[in-house]
């Protein structure tokens, strides 16, 4: 049973004759009858009684009628689906969301709008994942602290400075401004070593400029675990300002007294190859949302 036979069927159930279907089909009148009747044989009943110039459905008829017409609405819409999907154009794009959260969700709302055939996607990844993932062509576009790298372009977006995330019950938390000097011989929390080589040195480097002893006490994999340690009392972190943590009953930012180098995030594309239109159109909403925010 082919599916152009139950096409066949449905059209000339739906035209009571084979000259009307055979239009529709843009079919000639053998062709059609010769489906009809390959059909008919396979199920081996009758499905329609033949007139002079028009055909009526049979009992068997009746029953393929209903079945075919929910078989073939079914195939339309998988077809449809499938064609849509392959019209799309992927933007796959790698975040860190405590360095990009604020303005990307904007950006990709504003870009969406306009270009309707572009299905983002979105990976929660560290600088190192990023770097590799655009390096094997996984990823059309970057969001991360700018390194060296022959294989990577920059664009700069954003700069932002650092706070100091810490529990509320902490003695700190109740300062509006918190001095490096303060953070001697606390806790600290700190993004893992391996997949944030950048911002652990910075976080060492700024301690150790200013003199201060702090003990590492945890590394973490994202700012959705490190908040949460945090939360539970396990130490004190340094994060960018822009970092998605919900401050309030439970946990705090607060500034530093120090001016500190601020981090800069840049969107990163593959350096030496071409970059397709949407992606520098992303580039250019990313660039526009992050001066905004």
């Amino acid at each position: 049973m082919e599916l152009r036979q139950l096409r066949a069927f449905a059209a000339t159930a739906e035209a009571g004759s084979i000259t009307g279907a055979a239009k529709t089909l843009r079919l000639t009148q053998p062709a059609l009858s010769r489906q009809i009747k390959a059909l008919e044989e396979e199920l081996e009943v009758s499905l329609f009684t033949r007139g002079a110039h028009s055909v009526n459905l049979t009992p068997a008829g009746e029953i393929l009628r209903g079945e075919v017409t929910k078989l073939l609405k079914f195939c339309d819409g998988m077809v449809a689906k499938v064609r849509a999907e392959a019209s799309c154009q992927p933007l796959r794009i790698g975040y860190s969301p405590s360095l990009a959260a604020d303005f990307l969700s904007v950006a990709i709302e504003r870009f969406s709008q306009l270009h309707e055939r572009v299905r983002i996607s979105l990976y929660d990844q560290s600088g190192l994942e990023m770097r590799a993932g655009l390096a094997e062509e996984k990823l059309d576009l970057i969001l991360a602290v700018p390194c060296e790298s022959d294989r990577v372009r920059w664009e700069p977006l954003r700069e932002f400075t650092w706070r100091v995330l810490l529990p509320t019950s902490h003695p700190l938390a109740a300062k509006e401004r918190i001095s490096v000097k303060e953070l001697d011989g606390v806790r600290l929390l700190l993004f893992d070593r391996e997949h944030y080589p950048d911002y652990w040195d910075f976080v060492t480097g700024f301690f150790r400029t200013n003199g201060v002893q702090a003990k590492v006490a945890g590394e973490y994999d994202g700012i959705s675990s490190l908040s949460a340690a945090v939360e539970g009392g396990l130490g004190v972190a340094l994060v960018v300002e822009t970092s998605r943590v919900e401050s309030g009953r439970r946990l705090a930012l607060r500034p530093l007294e120090e001016v500190a180098t601020p981090i800069q995030v840049a969107a990163g594309l593959p350096a030496g190859r071409e970059i397709p239109p949407r992606v520098l159109a992303f580039v250019e909403e990313l660039r526009r949302a992050a001066g905004e925010s």
